[in-house]
């Protein structure tokens, strides 16, 4: 019997250890995602070469190209960064020398320069070299490369997430990846300390949703991809947290956080290491970086 059992868990522990670290899904036309660890990594096929949104960890990138040849064995002519976060551009320095080009916020590569002063020189490099947008991240900032007979539009639209978040559109298809300015499945997380700004959230999404077509289907940076509707019932999240915030100005995000309607939100789930209901509410009220400080 004991036998028996060894062998099972040998046999379950080999199921696990092979199971693939990334999942590919079709989003539409020529459209991919590829779920992993770290930011949902957006795909964009041609005949001749793929354009990768964003590469998440440099320690899974093997794995993650191997996701990608799943979908196309040709090669990676640009890697677009959607902002700074490491689960997102952890990976460039690996993927520099096999892309004609890295395209980002110009403070995304302000920000890697920083990041990496510390780094030895094996650890640094892979900044975006294509730059969309100025330092001041109040001015809004558009690129658009062509891929194959496809336009994807890279654009800036001011401080949200963080001050230099890019959004990646490709109209023919209604798709649009939206990095970290779309958490799903759990607290938004808005980076005070790198310029990332809670009302400027609501209101970039809130303008997406002005203009996006109705069947349009979103990639987030984390969760599932998801349509329209669902994005604007995020938006009315944020509006409903801002709300909040505005009628009782003298609370602390303690305060706020405990006296907020949660019911209608159950499906924001908190992390108690890294964002919870309060520090979602330091964000909001200006009170805070918005995440848990280790």
């Amino acid at each position: 019997m004991l036998s028996l059992i060894l062998s099972a868990l040998i046999s379950m522990q080999t199921v696990q250890t092979a199971a693939p670290q990334h999942r590919v899904e079709k989003v539409r036309d020529n459209i991919y995602c590829v779920f992993g660890p770290g930011g949902n990594v957006g795909l964009i096929v041609d005949n001749d070469y793929v354009v990768l949104i964003d590469g998440q960890y440099e320690r899974s990138l093997p794995a993650l190209l191997e996701a990608v040849k799943t979908i196309s064995d040709k090669p990676i002519k640009y890697l677009i960064n959607t902002h700074h976060h490491g689960d997102h551009v952890d990976a460039n320095r690996a993927l520099a020398s096999q892309v004609e080009g890295i395209i980002a916020h110009t403070n995304v590569r302000s920000r890697m320069i920083k990041d990496q002063l510390n780094r030895t020189p094996d650890r640094q490099g892979g900044l975006p070299d294509i730059l969309v947008g100025e330092a001041d991240t109040k001015k809004l900032g558009m690129v658009t490369i062509v891929v194959g007979p496809t336009d994807v539009h890279i654009a800036h639209f001011g401080p949200a997430h963080t001050d230099a978040d890019a959004a990646v559109g490709i109209p023919s298809a209604r798709v649009i990846h939206m990095g970290d300015m779309l958490f799903l499945g759990r607290l938004p997380f808005i980076d005070v300390e790198s310029g990332g700004n809670f009302d400027g959230l609501a209101q970039v999404i809130g303008s997406m949703l002005s203009w996006l077509p109705d069947d349009s289907l979103v990639i987030p940076g984390h969760g599932p991809i998801c349509d329209k509707k669902e994005l604007a019932r995020h938006h009315s999240f944020l509006l409903a947290v801002q709300q909040h915030v505005r009628k009782n100005p003298k609370m602390s995000p303690k305060e706020l956080a405990d006296s907020f309607d949660k019911k209608p939100w159950e499906d924001k789930e908190p992390s108690p290491q890294f964002v919870t209901w309060e520090t979602l509410f330091q964000a909001a009220s200006g009170q805070g970086s918005g995440r848990v400080k280790s």
